[in-house]
């Protein structure tokens, strides 16, 4: 009986011991509390998780106004290829800077987005009666860099899978593109184009989806692998504070 009671005592303890953080995350957290799991969870290599929480904190009365929390934001958002979060918190974040140090970390950020992405104007047709539907990008001409390729096909899978509003920024690798079948370029150092298009619209009973500006072609799913798989090398850390962990290691990372 005693074997019993002490076995079950220490259960009842590891099981205290290892009490989720996100549990105690859902009992009011705070801007702070929820900011430094984020942060925490980033150092991780749990970027799904990260983002969440920082969303949260986001969110919370002050989290825009937050340079840290901005700063982590965005870095997540930039593993998860979430590109238009990242280049719109980045930008947010960086008019936060209050030092050289801050600014000079967003600004490397953003270098390094930069360095592999540029964005194009997605606008409505002059036709087009709606203001929601999918985008179909597909690559003009064949991509040979291995990475660059599923880095496109990673945000072609996402555009084609969730509705956006238009007019709206969308962020692609350097190179020449389709979208709805109409062609532009993204070209690095010059001005991002603008492009006009019908958006489609999904088919719940076929799981396909059609043109919404009348025409009659139908558009097959190609199922790709996710995002954050592609992206796990590629995010970026810039260390604000002593005695921060070190980052994972990135291809891309940018020491200083």
């Amino acid at each position: 009986m005693r074997v019993w009671l002490l076995a079950a005592a220490l259960l009842s303890a590891g099981t205290v011991g290892l009490a989720p953080i996100d549990a105690r995350a859902q009992q009011g957290s705070s801007l702070e509390d929820a900011r430094d799991q984020g942060i925490l969870y980033l150092r991780k290599g749990l970027d799904r998780q990260a983002k969440a929480r920082l969303d949260e904190a986001w969110r919370m009365p002050g989290g825009k106004e937050d340079f840290r929390t901005g700063y982590y934001r965005a870095q997540a958002a930039f593993k998860l290829m979430l590109l238009e979060e990242a280049f719109e918190t980045s930008a947010a974040t960086k008019a936060l800077a209050t030092d050289d140090r801050q600014r000079q970390s967003v600004e490397r950020l953003e270098q390094e987005m930069t360095a592999l992405y540029g964005s194009v104007a997605i606008v409505p047709a002059a036709e087009e009666k709606k203001r929601k539907g999918r985008i179909f990008f597909e690559a003009k001409t064949g991509i040979i860099n291995k990475e660059k390729k599923q880095l496109f096909l990673s945000i072609r899978e996402r555009f084609r899978s969730t509705d956006i509003d238009v007019p709206a920024k969308v962020y692609l690798p350097y190179g020449d593109y389709l979208a709805n079948g109409v062609a532009f370029s993204i070209v690095q150092g010059e001005a991002p184009p603008s492009v006009a298009v019908f958006l489609q619209v999904a088919d719940d009973a076929g799981g396909e989806a059609r043109s919404g500006g009348g025409g009659s072609r139908l558009w097959l799913w190609v199922g790709l692998g996710a995002a954050a798989a592609v992206a796990a090398g590629v995010g970026t850390y810039f260390l604000l504070s002593e005695g921060d962990a070190p980052p994972p290691e990135s291809r891309f990372a940018i020491e200083f």
